[in-house]
């Protein structure tokens, strides 16, 4: 699941040339759909699971959008990505942390770094937790991930005590910011499904579609922070609390969100499912606001279950 091709310029965005409006993926030639970023049809014979998922995707009639990019603190002031947890590399696992919540695989060896990961959730409509905070705040995203990085995609889902809340579409190299996708709508209800392609350790390209809108933004690069380089060595689903004015946001209610379709993996020679390393709790001021259950080993839900 790699996606090559010669990508273009747009302000400080590279992307592929858009498909054109008749463009189906399902007939297009290989060569065809590295010149759009899209990437290959895996082989059925190969990874018949895979091979289903890019059916399901590329099915759909897609309207492809080159994005336009806004730095998510301008959008939300105050808003800032906290310092990355530190994560117990033990398989099979549950812990504890202040952030997150979600599934975390790591890669065995040297030859079973990810080189690709996806996930699908639908965008979690929420409701403010009560006294004690005017916004709440929630990141939902998949990544990859290495000492001192993190290439992601996602949504942040935010709202306030008097009932105002809206939701975003985001993508991110951190330790540099999250970025709104100003021109990809999403709404709370919509099922995203997304796509990270790591090309090297310093560039990666995602995807990601609006299953319930049919937008897709397919194709995107993603540059390395200067000086940062991906181990490619973990795989991430995550509910987040991000940083808001230098401090932990409180979580809203969000009830549940499901990562389906959640797996990694390096070309067709090397898949992980989800559910097979470290599952992680969130608790907050000695609370545990977010549990994570295995449902299936690529099914994993984590669910509000804070006061």
């Amino acid at each position: 699941m790699a996606v090559n091709g010669s990508p273009q310029q747009s302000g400080r965005v590279r992307s592929h040339p858009l498909p054109p409006d008749d463009f189906d993926p399902r007939t297009a030639s290989q060569a065809q759909l590295r010149r759009h970023g899209l990437p290959q049809r895996p082989d059925p014979a190969v990874r018949p699971e895979l091979a289903e998922r890019w059916d399901r995707v590329f099915s759909r009639k897609l309207t492809y959008i080159t994005p336009e990019l806004r730095p998510l603190h301008e959008v939300l002031p105050g808003f800032q990505a906290p310092e990355r947890p530190r994560l117990p590399v033990h398989p099979e696992v549950r812990v504890t942390n202040g952030i997150w919540s979600g599934a975390v695989v790591h890669s065995a060896n040297a030859s079973q770094t990810f080189g690709w990961i996806t996930g699908e959730w639908t965008v979690p409509d929420v409701a403010h937790a009560g006294s004690g905070s005017e916004t709440d705040w929630s990141l939902v995203w998949i990544g990859i991930d290495g000492i001192s990085d993190v290439t992601q995609i996602g949504t942040v889902q935010w709202v306030s005590s008097w009932g105002l809340k809206q939701c975003y579409a985001i993508q991110e190299w951190w330790p540099e910011g999250w970025q709104v996708i100003t021109n990809f709508p999403v709404t709370f209800g919509d099922t995203v499904t997304g796509l990270i392609c790591m090309t090297s350790v310093t560039e990666a390209w995602f995807n990601l579609i609006n299953v319930t809108s049919g937008r897709a933004v397919v194709g995107v690069a993603l540059d390395a922070p200067a000086g940062t380089s991906s181990q490619e060595n973990q795989a991430e689903w995550v509910v987040e609390r991000p940083g808001i004015n230098g401090t932990a946001a409180r979580l809203p209610r969000f009830g549940e969100v499901f990562f389906d379709e959640a797996y990694a993996g390096r070309g067709l020679e090397f898949l992980a499912d989800a559910g097979s390393d470290t599952i992680i709790d969130m608790v907050e001021d000695g609370v545990t606001v977010a549990t994570t259950t295995v449902e299936t080993p690529r099914l994993i839900k984590v669910a509000y279950t804070g006061p």
